[in-house]
C-alpha cells in the first residue's frame, strides 16, 4: 500500500538552499494509480519506491523534482535519487526543461515502446549476455559422454538465446 501523503504544511517548506514550488498533496485517485503503479511493478519483481515515484511522475501534470518523491511519497532522499536514475537509464523518464529551475525535474517517457526497448536492452540484454557467457564456459569443461544430460540442457539454452536474438531485433526495429 502506498503511503499516506504528506501534510500541506510539511509540503509548503522550500529547502533552505534553494526556493521550489510546493509539494502537492496526493488525491485519493493519484494515491490510487500509484499503488496499481506497485502492484504491477511487484509482479516484475521491481522495488515498491521505483514503482512509487514513477506512479508520482505519472500522476503529476508538471515535472517532478527528487525532493518532491521525498516529500511527497515519505521515501528517503538516496531512494529518490536512485529511483530516478534507474527510471531514467531505462527510459521510463526523462529530464524536464523548466526555465529558472534549479533542481533537475522529470516527465515520463510516454512511449511505451521506448521504455521498454530500454528496459531490454539497458537491463535484461546485458544479465542474458553475462549468463549465455558464463554458461558456455561450463559447457567447455563437460565431457559431452559423462555429462549427457547437462549436454543437453545447455543445447535447450542455446535455443533460447536464438529466440531472444529474434526477439531483441524485433524490440529494437
Amino acid at each position: 500500500m502506498v503511503t499516506e501523503p504528506a501534510t500541506p504544511s510539511a509540503l509548503n517548506e522550500p529547502a533552505a538552499d534553494q526556493p521550489e514550488a510546493p509539494s502537492r498533496t496526493l488525491t485519493s485517485a493519484e494515491l490510487g494509480m500509484i499503488e496499481h503503479w506497485v502492484q504491477l511493478a511487484d509482479a516484475f519483481g521491481v522495488p515498491k519506491s521505483l514503482a512509487q515515484i514513477y506512479g508520482l511522475i505519472f500522476t503529476s501534470k508538471t515535472p517532478v523534482s527528487a525532493q518532491a518523491c521525498v516529500d511527497v511519497l515519505k521515501i528517503s532522499r538516496s531512494s529518490a535519487g536512485q529511483g530516478l536514475k534507474t527510471l531514467r537509464e531505462i527510459g521510463a523518464v526523462r529530464s524536464a526543461f523548466e526555465l529558472g529551475a534549479r533542481r533537475e525535474a522529470f516527465v515520463i517517457e510516454s512511449d511505451l515502446g521506448v521504455v521498454i526497448q530500454g528496459m531490454f536492452k539497458g537491463r535484461l540484454v546485458p544479465a542474458f549476455d553475462l549468463f549465455f557467457t558464463q554458461i558456455a564456459s561450463i559447457e567447455r569443461a563437460l565431457n559431452p559422454h559423462k555429462d549427457a544430460f547437462l549436454v543437453g540442457r545447455i543445447q535447450k539454452l542455446h535455443r533460447w538465446r536464438t529466440k531472444l536474438g529474434r526477439l531483441q531485433k524485433w524490440l529494437i526495429k
